[in-house]
């Protein structure tokens, strides 16, 4: 492997459905993967057997029976462990005054034309159990009953539920909850594989999903190979349950279908949505799952015994993020990095005074904006652990675990070089919190005290888009020069911080490819490897209701070309993939024994 700029950077630069029960053949299924931000991804090809023996087992009237009796127990058990006796604002027609209710009573009133009744309230949801799901226990084969106790046995219990605020109404919501493709960009730093197996819709006024009930399957992730994902086979049902009030659960289908192995079992989980002034939903969101732990590697289990890595409150953060980004897509202007109107901020040396005021036309602007996102979502893709990415540990002794694998250029892909890259990616623990380590990683000035090709050059920010309130967030394109006078390659970095974790993603872009992009030309043009940096919080400790991290865990990912690379990886790569990981992480270290940030 070559380490030099031009190896490095070669190359650089919703409908809803309705199938009938009859009918397994007709499959949804996002292969991010082969997918692009605006790319519209439907097959028939089945990703694993197993997904084709569930297809045909839901396929039958009686089963469709049994999976919706289920999904109607599920959202109520949703709907009272999401209220858990709050009360629920309802805006009532002709009348000044704001009366509350839960939304128990409210499902009374609107199903069955009653005044709410007291009694409703003691009903325990939690407790029913249909005749239907009693006489399929019943019957469930004993070899795999056997199985499934002594995996239970291993299980253990998440339960997390968050509250957030979004500027978003409920219906949009609830759109992109119920189109397979949406839900897998929106939530893409959490779904690493998702496919319909069936679909019952039962379409409401208006054309909405009310009513609608699907299988699926999908995989979880947390943004490193280090940490197996998480599989299940659930149910997703839909249901309007006042004017103003939507529910949308998954539950998990083990009960119905019982396989020898059960490692991660979905229980009632999903949200519920409300409608408030001024375009903003009330989002309660409820994460219930029960997952085998045991493979989970010592240096993450602090973290994913928290409930940030699957819980609801790192689904709440994806759902913020996303309205986020909606509002900068469509925003006209944003902040700079001084804070001045205008879109971007262009610095240089001239004039005495290194700082010079330029603008992005916004067909430039939004070029930028999408390819950015193009090249985030395509990191959460290559950093995963999925089952579809073959990760193999590079076989040299080291203080990191280093995993690698290769992905061959597909035809007619102009979104990547015409030729196989290489990721090789590892994590590590760094004594300082992740606010400090996301400030040192993400910022230009820095850049040199760890990448080992930026060794000696003058790095600049040479523009900025601000993404939300947080100058922190934000899309960068920065540029390399090794001398005043020549530019060696430009960057193209995103950035974002939360509660739950952040990353700094970026990829070289050549200047012919840049001059394009800021003009307006097409993103899905330009040729992008995406690396970089997952940082998530360690040492956590409860302050009061909040949980705090004095560590961090910080992912690193490299996605370079390698030309050596035809079947199998040389071991001299492997041997300067090993060096360039350990001497990455190492600088990194070393930069918080020197200075703060």
């Amino acid at each position: 492997m070559d380490n030099n700029y031009p190896q490095y950077n070669e190359g650089a630069g919703s409908s809803h459905t309705s199938n009938s029960p009859q009918c397994a053949s007709n499959f949804n299924i996002f292969d991010k993967s082969a997918s692009n931000s605006n790319s519209n991804v439907k097959g028939n090809e089945l990703h694993r057997a197993s997904d084709l023996l569930m297809a045909v087992s839901v396929c039958t009237e009686a089963n469709f029976s049994r999976i919706a009796d289920l999904a109607d127990t599920a959202m109520d058990e949703l709907i009272k462990a999401a209220l858990d006796g709050d009360p629920l604002w309802m805006p009532q027609q002709n009348e000044e005054a704001e009366s509350y209710y839960t939304l128990l009573d409210i499902m009374k009133m609107v199903e069955v034309g009653e005044p709410p009744s007291s009694s409703l309230l003691d009903f325990d949801l939690f407790n029913t159990k249909s005749d239907t799901e009693s006489n399929i226990n019943n019957n469930t084969n004993l070899g795999f009953k056997d199985n499934q106790q002594q995996q239970q046995h291993y299980l253990q219990t998440e339960f997390s539920r968050q509250t957030e605020f979004v500027k978003m109404d409920p219906l949009s919501i609830v759109g992109f909850l119920m189109d397979l493709e949406q839900w897998s960009l929106v939530f893409s730093d959490i779904v690493s594989r998702a496919a319909i197996l069936q679909m019952w819709s039962s379409m409401g006024p208006g054309g909405t999903y009310d009513g609608t009930l699907q299988v699926m399957t999908a995989e979880f992730q947390l943004a490193s190979p280090l940490v197996e994902t998480r599989e299940s086979y659930f149910g997703r049902f839909c249901k309007q349950l006042a004017p103003y009030t939507w529910g949308v659960v998954d539950i998990s289908l083990e009960d119905l279908f019982p396989y020898p192995s059960i490692g991660f079992c979905r229980k009632p989980s999903g949200c519920l949505i409300q409608a408030c002034p001024d375009g903003i939903s009330k989002v309660m969101w409820v994460e219930h799952v029960e997952v085998d732990n045991r493979c989970v590697q010592p240096m993450f289990q602090p973290y994913i015994n928290s409930g940030l890595a699957f819980g609801a409150k790192r689904w709440v953060a994806s759902l913020v993020r996303h309205c986020i980004w909606q509002t900068t897509l469509e925003a006209k202007s944003t902040s700079t990095i001084n804070g001045d109107p205008g879109l971007v901020r262009h610095k240089s040396e001239s004039s005495g005074t290194n700082k010079t005021q330029v603008s992005i036309l916004q067909a430039g602007r939004l070029s930028v904006l999408k390819l950015a996102e193009r090249m985030t979502r395509t990191f959460y893709n290559v950093v995963s652990g999925s089952k579809e990415n073959p990760w193999m540990k590079i076989p040299i002794p080291g203080p990191h675990d280093i995993r690698v694998m290769t992905q061959k250029a597909k035809e007619n892909d102009p979104g990547r070089p015409p030729c196989t890259s290489v990721i090789f990616t590892t994590s590590a623990q760094v004594p300082n919190n992740p606010n400090e380590v996301f400030q040192f990683l993400r910022h230009e000035k820095s850049r040199n005290k760890w990448d080992i090709l930026s060794f000696g050059y003058v790095i600049t920010e040479l523009a900025c888009i601000i993404n939300g309130n947080d100058s922190r967030n934000r899309v960068s394109i920065i540029q390399v020069n090794s001398s005043p006078r020549k530019v060696e390659i430009f960057y193209l970095q995103e950035s974002y911080f939360d509660a739950t974790g952040s990353y700094i993603v970026y990829a070289p872009v050549d200047l012919f490819a840049m001059s394009i992009l800021l003009r307006g030309g097409n993103p899905d043009n330009v040729a992008i490897l995406s690396s970089g940096f997952v940082v998530l919080p360690d040492n956590l400790k409860m302050n009061g209701q909040e949980i705090e991290a004095d560590g961090s865990i910080v992912t690193v990912a490299l996605n370079i070309v390698d030309h050596s690379i035809t079947e199998r990886i040389p071991f001299d790569s492997m041997v300067s993939m090993h060096r360039i990981m350990n001497e990455t992480v190492a600088s990194i270290k070393q930069a918080f024994q020197v200075e703060q940030f």
